[in-house]
């Protein structure tokens, strides 16, 4: 080994335990790395497994300022915790990459991490985010696309000080699992900070948020339990008729009689149908429940009500068969296009309660992006808010409630081809009965 290789090298480590020392929380990430020195000059990369570190770049990079170092290990750890291990080829999100990874690190000011031109990043990154509505890498790579040549000409030099060449698109479960403990940390034991960890903990929140089967969740939420009834499909009538001849009125065997599909009965779900919620994600949702009246039986005592609300109830489908809901599909109209105010539904579905349109109300789900106002009397049937954001915003809603969120790619994921026509149009409300 060279001089210079083995000086590159005890820099590399000298930065690696002046990292670990400044933010202690990064120290396991950090060490579950292998440094490798490569000859010559070139570009900081790594992969899920190494860094890589041209051995002239270092020290050059060094003897301009001994923090650029420590700043490249934090960059590049840094990608890796937040879920960066794919090969883009898309530059935007690329650069979208870069720029959440150094705001966090901005943020953090630590002694050997601090780099010139902080400000600027930091004006830069928090104006796109504000354009892009949350710190995601895909809605800022969205509003990136927007921005003029000369912007996106300027930004990487203020955000890319490494290679993404080298990533293996191997999303190995430790990252994870080290992302989880190091937002536990930060948020248990890193208080000295000082509110300088805030921007890293909500891009960790939103990393490690618990993603989950929303249409498993809408299915159970919907269904009631099963009902006993002839299951002809288990029924063997060779053996139940050949007993009814020989023995008269004794058959061999009985049909089963447990069915294993759920119904859905009386139930109410909600469609928050203002004008800071999208078309697309509400007609897919609806689409979804059809899904779901598929999968399910249907009886006479069948009672869905599907309500659109703004500010006011502006309608409300009743569906007691499939048909019913596939006449909705194919002539469905978005309603609304106001302010959000959650009260009104409540108050329509107590009216219908009071009149004996439900039997026994299963409970009421509200589709929406959360931003309404909500009622402060707890109904005596259970309520869920499915929230639709990709912002990823924590909602508080009253503790009488659950909450689901999902984001519009959930919902895309199983998008059928539309074959009706959508049609958006302003109506008046409709009165409570």
């Amino acid at each position: 080994m060279s001089d210079q290789m083995e000086i590159a090298g005890e820099i590399v480590a000298s930065c690696r335990t002046d990292l670990c020392m400044d933010l202690r929380f990064m120290t396991r990430p950090v060490l579950a790395l292998q440094t490798v020195i490569l000859e010559g000059d070139g570009d900081y990369h790594y992969d899920s497994r190494n860094l890589y570190f041209p051995m002239e770049r270092v020290i050059r990079d060094y003897s301009e300022n001994p923090n650029r170092i420590s700043r490249v290990i934090a960059h590049m750890v840094m990608h890796l915790v937040l879920g960066h291990y794919d090969r883009n080829d898309n530059p935007f999100r690329d650069l979208a990459e870069d720029m959440i990874v150094e705001y966090t690190l901005d943020m953090l000011d630590t002694p050997h991490i601090s780099i010139p031109q902080a400000d600027d990043r930091i004006f830069v990154f928090e104006r796109m985010v504000k354009k892009a509505g949350a710190p995601t890498v895909d809605l800022l790579a969205d509003a990136l696309c927007n921005v003029s040549e000369w912007q996106i000409n300027t930004y990487p030099p203020l955000f890319c000080i490494d290679s993404h060449k080298s990533r293996d698109g191997l999303g190995h479960p430790e990252w994870q699992e080290m992302s989880a403990q190091m937002m536990v940390e930060i948020e248990g034991f890193s208080k000295n900070l000082s509110g300088k960890t805030d921007a890293l903990l909500r891009v960790l929140r939103i990393r490690n948020r618990k993603k989950s089967d929303y249409r498993a969740f809408l299915r159970k939420f919907m269904t009631t339990r099963e009902r006993v009834k002839i299951d002809v499909n288990e029924f063997d009538p060779a053996y139940y008729t050949y007993g009814l001849q020989v023995y008269g009125n004794v058959p061999l065997i009985d049909a089963l009689e447990q069915s294993n599909s759920p119904s859905i009965e009386d139930f109410v779900i909600a469609i928050d149908t203002s004008g800071s919620t999208m078309r697309g994600p509400v007609v897919s949702f609806i689409e979804d429940v059809y899904d779901i009246m598929e999968q399910c039986e249907i009886s006479r005592r069948t009672n869905l009500h599907i309500i659109q609300c703004d500010d006011s109830v502006r309608s409300d489908d009743v569906v007691r068969s499939r048909s019913d809901m596939r006449d909705l599909l194919d002539n469905i109209q978005i309603r609304g296009g106001k302010g959000t105010d959650f009260r009104p539904v409540f108050q329509y579905v107590d009216a219908l309660k009071d009149e004996g349109e439900f039997d026994n109300l299963r409970g009421l789900i509200y589709f929406t992006d959360g931003m309404g106002v909500y009622p402060t009397r707890k109904p005596d049937y259970p309520v869920a808010f499915l929230f639709c954001d990709d912002r990823f915003l924590d909602r508080e809603v009253p503790m009488w409630a659950m909450k689901v969120y999902i984001g519009t790619s959930d919902l895309a994921e199983r998008r059928h081809s539309l074959s009706f026509p959508l049609k958006s149009i302003q109506v008046d409300s409709i009165p409570c009965p």
